[in-house]
């Protein structure tokens, strides 16, 4: 299988470089490995907004010191789930490494990269990049859960304050009020707590109007 391939598609990449024929000679050799590739020129405007439009798979930067803040863009994108992003550096570069760790590249390479190195380290940056976004889904999952579970349980102790019965019974209660309503459980349980913090609000007396002076 050609590394650019993940399973049956085609990773699709951005390639950003200082000059189009700079961009243009990494594009050809990613082609060569398989690649889906869109080339852009730094010097073209807007050609961050661009490569975000584009959504690809994964970023190739040809990057150094003065593109700092493209390189650090894009790595910005990446860690929300967007393309991973290659950084490529020239040879000699005392802030090569910065460079990278800074901006959160998945894979620093370093100048001058043979064709087949330039490929493996694209398709692993993909891979890693789908790791990150599997994570970030699993964390979302979480949070979700964690949520739910602490309205379900604001909602039993509603109404085991209202309504006298055990936890027990208060879960029971809302599992019956589910089936009857023919929705989630967690959608029960908000409705519950909502309509008890309404009630608060109408049992609550008014505040003070302001004072009388004699």
């Amino acid at each position: 299988m050609p590394p650019g391939k993940a399973g049956s598609e085609q990773v699709r990449v951005a390639v950003v470089a200082g000059t189009t024929g700079a961009a243009g000679e990494i594009a050809r050799s990613l082609r060569d490995s398989g690649f889906a590739v869109r080339a852009f020129s730094l010097s073209v405007r807007g050609a961050y907004n661009r490569v975000r439009d584009l959504r690809p798979t994964a970023v190739v930067l040809r990057s150094g010191a003065r593109t700092f803040p493209l390189a650090s863009a894009f790595a910005r994108i990446a860690a929300n789930g967007g393309p991973a992003l290659v950084l490529l550096t020239p040879a000699g570069s005392r802030q090569a490494i910065k460079l990278a760790v800074e901006t959160g590249a998945f894979v620093h390479l370093v100048e001058p990269v043979a064709a087949q190195a330039l490929a493996a380290g694209v398709h692993v940056a993909a891979a890693r990049a789908e790791d990150l976004r599997e994570l970030n889904r699993q964390l979302i999952r979480i949070r979700e859960a964690i949520r739910d579970r602490s309205v379900l349980d604001r909602a039993k102790a509603v109404l085991m304050r209202r309504f006298g019965l055990s936890e027990e019974e208060a879960h029971r209660a809302l599992q019956r009020e589910s089936r009857n309503r023919n929705r989630k459980l967690i959608a029960t349980a908000w409705h519950v707590v909502g309509a008890d913090a309404r009630l608060d609000a109408r049992s609550r007396p008014a505040g003070p109007q302001g004072s009388r002076t004699g």
